[in-house]
């Protein structure tokens, strides 16, 4: 890894999380849109009271990122008192899967889904990093590769 650089890659939790937190926001958007309808076209408080609401939490869960440094992986998360760091050291073993990777420490795992591309970039330079002393399960085992 090139040294004090620091390179930020867009990630979303676990599946399940994923799903519910989008569905909720998308929910808001068609609200909005039923609002819309119901006044045959006319603009109402509701209609722009959840698509504005809708606008909030869209941008909340695009900021997610996980900023990858020399010595640690700092991960944002929507709300300030999810995000944490994890010293590279201190990761036990990365395991690879087809849409995100884990990260397992004593702390216990966590879970991320990238894009491909993404997760490509990220696990390469973990895999080039001095401090990381452990094996990484699953990388280069795809098709695709």
């Amino acid at each position: 890894m090139s040294e004090n650089k620091i390179h930020i890659y867009r990630y979303q939790p676990i599946l399940a999380d994923t799903v519910i937190y989008w569905s909720l926001t998308f929910v808001l958007f068609f609200a909005s849109m039923i609002g819309l309808l119901e006044e045959q076209g006319k603009i109402n408080v509701f209609s722009i009271v959840t698509f504005l609401l809708f606008l909030l939490f869209f941008y909340l869960g695009t900021r997610r990122k996980l900023i990858l440094t020399q010595d640690q992986i700092k991960v944002t998360a929507v709300l300030k008192k999810n995000e944490y760091t994890i010293d590279i050291d201190n990761i036990n073993k990365v395991l690879v899967g087809k849409y995100g990777f884990t990260l397992v420490t004593n702390q216990g795992q966590k879970s991320y889904l990238m894009l491909s591309s993404s997760k490509l970039k990220c696990i390469k330079l973990l895999e080039q990093s001095n401090k990381l002393d452990c094996v990484i399960n699953g990388y280069k085992k795809g098709v695709d590769d």
